[in-house]
């Protein structure tokens, strides 16, 4: 990401969950308050953003959808969904007796924002680029228990920010690690470790590197990776299933649950009636303890 500007991929990603609030197939993946969060925090962007009124065109949106079956089938309804499964799990974490929610590198989600009214007892901390979270600071209302507070991942630690390393925790990292160096990925995962607490714990995605050592989302065009680098926003670190309880030991961390597209389609498709919506491949979500 560019240091003076919002990271296109947090835009990329927010416009795709506009675009899927028009869809009857997919607007039932998008929980309420996203879309009206989303529209405050694109439109106050200098200029009105694009697709405002591209969403609002079934054409358009055909060509749109048409286009993402050809780049990579299945991406938004990933996005949807890996959503919904990272806000079961917080709030899984806070039934559990996690009193602080830490979302790392929160792009344009809503998480925090929406579950900080819901919990008044829980402390929402998002911490990110300053370029990135602008908009989000100036245009959502935010209580006294959710605070945004800049920070930069790629040369700052969340331990820095944040004090009371006792409160039990529960961290979001979504759609991060796969920017990051491996070393720095490291750092991150044992820093984060330090501040989650007792009954703490991290719920992280990562991409899975496939036997021939690829980082990226299976059968993606080739024309994804050349965008992400153009936008200095490469895929630089993945894992595989394998290596995973060997690189989190290190960090004091232990894989508690590990999530696929087919639990994805368990959870969040079937019981919706959407068993039949492409799926991309190629994103985990782990939710780890500390030990």
């Amino acid at each position: 990401m560019q240091d003076f500007r919002p990271s296109d991929t947090a835009k990329l990603i927010a416009r795709s969950l506009l675009l899927a609030s028009q869809e009857d197939c997919l607007q039932m993946l998008v929980p309420e308050g996203v879309e009206s969060a989303l529209r405050r925090i694109l439109d106050s962007r200098a200029g009105r953003d694009w697709i405002f009124p591209v969403r609002k065109n079934a054409f358009f949106r055909k060509l749109l959808f048409l286009g993402e079956g050809l780049l990579l089938p299945g991406i938004i309804t990933h996005y949807l969904v890996r959503k919904l499964q990272i806000e079961r799990a917080v709030e899984g974490a806070i039934s559990g007796g996690c009193r602080r929610v830490v979302v790392l590198g929160a792009g344009y989600d809503t998480l925090a924002w929406r579950l900080h009214r819901k919990h008044p007892d829980v402390r929402f901390v998002e911490l990110d680029h300053p370029a990135t979270q602008q908009s989000k600071k100036k245009n959502l209302t935010a209580g006294s228990n959710l605070d945004f507070q800049p920070l930069d991942l790629m040369s700052d630690l969340p331990s820095s920010l944040l004090n009371e390393p006792e409160l039990p925790t529960v961290v979001v990292i979504e759609g991060v690690t796969m920017y990051l160096p491996p070393k720095r990925v490291e750092e991150l995962m044992r820093d984060v470790a330090s501040v989650m607490g007792p009954e703490g714990r991290v719920v992280w995605t990562f991409m899975e590197r496939d036997k021939k050592g690829v980082i990226g989302f299976r059968g993606e065009s080739s024309l994804i990776s050349r965008w992400l680098k153009r936008r200095s926003e490469p895929f630089l670190w993945g894992i595989s299933r394998d290596e995973l309880s060997h690189f989190l030991k290190p960090c004091g961390l232990q894989q508690n649950e590990l999530v696929d597209h087919e639990q994805l389609r368990r959870d969040c498709l079937l019981p919706r009636g959407l068993n039949a919506l492409p799926l991309a491949e190629g994103e985990l979500i782990g939710i780890a303890i500390s030990f």
